[in-house]
């Protein structure tokens, strides 16, 4: 079975997205993930199959909103919060694409969503415990986690 992917490599998977569409690169950080940053929004996306996984994407307001306004085009002010959330859901869905083509796995890619209140805060919990801080270089900051899900 193949390893989940490293900080490496989920930063090169994540910046092939994002270079692509906005001109954003992202390295991985060493510094730990203070308890109240990125998770200002937490989106979540499954990989169902043989292998169930879960992909999970957060920020801050400040990284959904640069994000949001790279990938849009479109300035950061006069993003609408639905606008904000479907640029991150999007952006979830890439790059779990990219991880799913770098693992050589044959499942299909759930839908992704932002998950609020109690649930997003469990799944930010555990995502701040064993993700990887992704920084570009604005800096915009992401919070990624790939996790293998109970059969």
């Amino acid at each position: 079975m193949t390893e989940l992917p490293d900080a490496e490599l989920l930063a090169t998977l994540v910046s092939n997205v994002t270079e692509t569409m906005c001109g954003i690169s992202f390295c991985p950080e060493a510094s730990p993930v203070d308890e109240g940053a990125h998770s200002w929004r937490v989106a979540s996306l499954p990989i169902s199959g043989e292998r169930p996984l879960r992909v999970i994407l957060s920020s801050d307001q400040k990284g959904c909103e640069g994000l949001g306004a790279a990938l849009l085009h479109f300035p950061a002010h006069e993003l609408e919060p639905d606008m904000i959330d479907d640029s991150l859901c999007e952006l979830l869905n890439m790059a779990a694409g990219q991880i799913k083509r770098a693992l050589s796995i044959d499942q299909a890619l759930g839908l992704p969503r932002i998950v609020p209140g109690v649930q997003g805060q469990a799944l930010f919990q555990a995502a701040k415990k064993q993700g990887i801080l992704l920084r570009s270089r604005g800096p915009l900051d992401l919070l990624i986690w790939v996790t293998e899900e109970p059969s």
